[in-house]
């Protein structure tokens, strides 16, 4: 394969190694549940409606898992691998509940690398804790790796 003609014009490939780790912490607001409820659609009561989750599993009204999970992307695509990454597969679970007026840290390891013509296909690893160190959701996600922008050593 011809590098030169591979490379983006203007971008240095970001360099990743296996054991490589990034993470991001967010505190979650009220307001942060009711815009995912509008912008998916779910205002499922057990998320929007206190009286409705009093009644439930957890008594008060939980983050959208979904949402709390995408802290994983998050960190994929903006710190590793990074900007030009696109998330191919993902197994997660969800393990505690989060509420809001939670902070949560997502961090990502990158465990294994397999390589193609023209990208690789990362393995990363997962987790959300909460500011309890509570494991709330872990992950095992698979991200496209172009060569372009990338190089695995």
């Amino acid at each position: 394969m011809n590098e030169n003609r591979d490379q983006a014009p203007g971008i240095e490939r970001k360099i990743c190694h296996i054991g490589d780790t990034a993470s991001l912490t967010k505190q979650f607001t009220q307001e942060d549940l009711e815009g995912f409820a509008a912008m998916t659609l779910d205002d499922n009561g057990m998320h929007m409606d206190p009286a409705m989750s009093r009644r439930g599993l957890f008594r008060r009204p939980v983050v959208h898992g979904v949402l709390v999970g995408s802290l994983i992307s998050s960190v994929m695509g903006t710190k590793l691998p990074g900007s030009g990454t696109v998330l191919q597969a993902q197994d997660i679970k969800y393990l505690a509940p989060v509420y809001p007026g939670d902070t949560i840290t997502a961090e990502v390891t990158l465990t294994e690398v397999e390589e193609a013509e023209r990208y690789y296909i990362g393995t990363l690893k997962g987790t959300c804790r909460n500011q309890d160190d509570v494991l709330c959701v872990e992950a095992v996600c698979k991200q496209l790796m172009l060569k372009r922008f990338f190089t695995v050593e």
